[in-house]
């Protein structure tokens, strides 16, 4: 670049000078008394409102109900050989766990020791491969490892299963079984 000529701006110096004339966000005692959609409900202190937003995702709860949903259509997607499919709800699942265990780390033992790691990758693979006698034998044992982690963490009352009836997916094509 020539001595003559000047350098463009990035946008991001720009907006932060835009944003350095902006006047503060509003504190605690501006947002109490919002009503109904604002900020009243939340009370306290930063960290007390923080703890206030992160109990509505929860825990694991919440996590186990997004896990089933997608249990549901991993079930289905395995039946209609539909292994995209599968393999997509295989991962979100795991990657619901993964964020599970980050509000819960009380259940991080038992689900990456008995769940998380080789049961999601030997059934990853398997649905890589397209056999269709090697993935089911997979979703057999991914169930299983469902069970052994609800038995470790002493909610051996939960034990998941193939769904009786189908919810959403239906097959390439678009026609049910």
């Amino acid at each position: 670049m020539s001595p003559s000529r000047t350098r463009p701006i990035p946008v991001t110096v720009l907006f932060l000078v835009a944003l350095a004339g902006c006047e503060s966000p509003p504190g605690p005692e501006v947002l109490e008394g919002q009503g109904e959609g604002g900020a009243a409900w939340i009370e306290g202190d930063v960290d007390e409102r923080f703890q206030q937003v992160g109990d509505q995702f929860a825990g694991f709860s919440a996590t186990m109900f997004e896990v089933a949903h997608r249990y549901r259509e991993l079930h289905w997607a395995v039946a209609d050989s539909n292994w995209p499919y599968a393999d997509y709800q295989v991962e979100k699942i795991a990657a619901a766990i993964e964020l599970g265990i980050i509000r819960r780390p009380g259940r991080a033992e038992s689900a990456e020791s008995l769940f998380l790691g080789e049961p999601v990758e030997r059934f990853r693979a398997a649905l890589q491969e397209g056999d269709a006698e090697a993935i089911e034998g997979e979703y057999q044992e991914f169930t299983a490892a469902c069970n052994q982690c609800h038995v470790a963490e002493d909610m051996e009352f939960v034990m998941v299963g193939p769904p009786a009836e189908r919810s959403t997916v239906v097959q390439p094509g678009g026609a049910n079984r």
